[in-house]
């Protein structure tokens, strides 16, 4: 467990320190993607577009100005200028290159890692299973519940490395979207291996170890979850994280249920993911998990309208959300 957690620390550390690189990467390919827009609309097939007549008046005739001598660089400037340029494209692609090698050392030690799994890492055969039928195949079992949650968590490493790669956007929410083919197959596992450690009765007592691997395989569940797409995937999801909170008490479970509700939302509206209709718990006591909350409709009507200033007592600030962050808040976030 001790190697996961560092591998865990080593692939936080290089996606925070990688963010900045890839901002400047999508940034560069914006740029070009906008030159090359530029001379594809004025050079149609070798040809340029007719001018408009010119115009004599307080705007000056389309075309280029020529600036007076004071006012232009000289040519020594603009060599430098150009050089500098090159010199800030050669610095990138060394990044890239570093970030690669990087990330390649990261996943090499994942390798390794997982083939100092012995036998007892391994699910137990079918003649020791209780064959249970999920929406993700069936149920897997280990000899003990932190065996369970561990290869769970070694799968949803295997997924954020994925999710990191240099070559994916900044952005976690599009990331996990863009990697989901490559993503999948961990994904399906760890939706059978938290089947595996759910009760057999929902409403008998557990005891306090069966409780903390239930809490502990929510972490995963949750990485996977955020990009399934099947309904009955997620509704499965969805109903064992509130099992789980109800079971054990750590409500934390039920805000991971809505941040995987969220993101589907998310994913639907910027066209990624089917439709999804969030569910509502009325049992819950965070005011936005059960439904009691109400955003404010209608612009405001005055400068002291406060309706927008709103403070909520039932509601908690630490949406499940939040750790994958969107691309709009990447974008926003400038930070070296």
């Amino acid at each position: 467990m001790d190697h996961l957690v560092l591998l865990f620390a080593r692939l936080t550390d290089f996606a925070a320190r990688d963010r900045a690189r890839k901002i400047r990467v999508q940034a560069k390919a914006e740029e070009d993607k906008k030159k090359a827009s530029a001379q594809g609309a004025s050079d149609t097939n070798g040809q340029q577009p007719p001018r408009p007549p010119p115009m004599y008046g307080m705007m000056p005739a389309p075309g280029y100005i020529h600036l007076p001598a004071a006012f232009d660089q000289s040519r020594q400037d603009r060599l430098n200028e150009a050089n500098k340029i090159v010199v800030e494209d050669a610095e990138l692609e060394t990044a890239t290159s570093a970030a690669e090698q990087e990330w390649a050392d990261i996943w090499a030690a994942l390798d390794i890692l997982e083939k100092a799994f012995g036998p007892d890492y391994q699910p137990l055969s079918e003649d020791h299973m209780t064959a249970l039928s999920t929406p993700f195949g069936p149920a897997l079992y280990y000899r003990a519940y932190s065996i369970a949650c561990l290869v769970s968590l070694f799968y949803t490493a295997r997924i954020f490395a994925t999710r990191v790669h240099p070559s994916m956007p900044p952005a976690a929410m599009v990331a996990a979207g863009v990697a989901a083919p490559r993503t999948a197959h961990w994904a399906n596992v760890i939706g059978r291996i938290t089947a595996g450690l759910q009760p057999v009765s929902t409403t008998a007592p557990i005891n306090p170890s069966h409780g903390a691997a239930l809490m502990d395989c929510c972490m995963g569940i949750f990485h996977a979850g955020v990009q399934f797409r099947d309904a009955a995937e997620r509704g499965w999801t969805i109903t064992k994280l509130r099992n789980v909170a109800r079971l054990t008490g750590w409500q934390t479970a039920a805000l991971i249920a809505s941040g995987c509700e969220r993101a589907w939302m998310a994913a639907a509206e910027m066209g990624r993911g089917p439709p999804y209709t969030r569910t509502m718990n009325a049992t819950a006591k965070d005011d936005r998990v059960s439904g009691r909350s109400r955003m404010y409709q209608g612009p405001p009507k005055d400068n002291n309208d406060r309706r927008f200033i709103h403070v909520n007592p039932g509601t908690r600030v630490y949406w499940a959300l939040g750790i994958i962050g969107m691309e709009e808040d990447m974008q926003q976030l400038k930070v070296e």
